[in-house]
């Protein structure tokens, strides 16, 4: 891989305990017409922002694919040189992003080997009965981790059960109504910029100070995405897809 770019284990590794990995997610709009959603860390380096910020390194791509039921996104680490000489707009893939038909399940899963895939979160939306006026209600089920950072046991079993003593369950924080806006919103402390029916902030029940992931919208097609543990790279932008995805039951 280019030097800037992030290592694929660096994309899996959790956040440390102690950090924040702020982020800006980018829509673009490729040559042959396909759009794709690029994240960058915010940093001083590599490549000025729309809003005239510099962004640093490049982490991840999402290729959005056809798909007979539900929706698929590949996720993708940066073209390289040998890429680029092939003619390709994105490289080696890392994981994927899947839902079912109707918007309200996706499963976010590594590669953890040669055509194997590892499930590391599960996200569900409630139906949004409200439509764009009323704020979308998310859940985003990880494993938990150890002492080392390993996880811990296999997602998918433990997602099935109403009591998962080995995985770690956030809820979008519930915003308030705001008479004035004539809007639900949350403090996004300056991160946020435009209301959208997108912008989330994922707690824990037990803890619903502490931010997991927040992503919001800032200008057209640009979005910032923050995560803190016990998240990865990946699993961040795996539920900002999620949440960037139409949905036929979720306006």
């Amino acid at each position: 891989m280019d030097d800037g770019f992030a290592s694929i284990e660096e994309l899996k590794r959790r956040v440390t305990v102690a950090s924040v990995l702020q982020c800006r997610l980018m829509r673009m709009v490729m040559e042959n017409k396909r759009t794709v959603l690029d994240v960058f860390e915010e940093g001083r380096g590599g490549l000025n922002g729309v809003l005239g910020e510099r962004l640093g390194t490049w982490l991840l791509r999402a290729v959005p694919h056809r798909s007979i039921v539900g929706h698929l996104y590949t996720l993708h680490i940066p073209p390289g040189q040998e890429d680029f000489r092939c003619g390709r707009e994105w490289g080696e893939i890392v994981g994927r992003v899947t839902s079912n038909t109707m918007g309200t399940k996706y499963t976010i899963s590594e590669v953890s080997g040669a055509n194997a895939w590892h499930e590391v979160c599960i996200v569900t939306y409630d139906i949004n009965f409200m439509g764009k006026k009323g704020p979308r209600k998310m859940t985003a089920t990880i494993r938990a981790v150890d002492k080392t950072g390993r996880a811990i046991e296999p997602l998918q079993p433990l997602s099935k059960q109403n009591k998962a003593p080995n995985a770690v369950v956030l809820e979008s924080k519930s915003p308030r109504w705001n008479s004035e806006t004539r809007a639900f919103g949350l403090e996004f402390y300056n991160r946020v910029l435009v209301s959208s029916v997108k912008n989330f902030q994922l707690v824990h029940p037990e803890d619903v100070d502490y931010i997991v992931v927040q992503f919001g919208k800032v200008a057209e097609g640009v979005f910032t995405m923050d995560a803190r543990f016990p998240m990865s790279p990946i699993m961040a932008f795996g539920v900002a897809v999620s949440a960037m995805d139409h949905k036929l039951a979720c306006p």
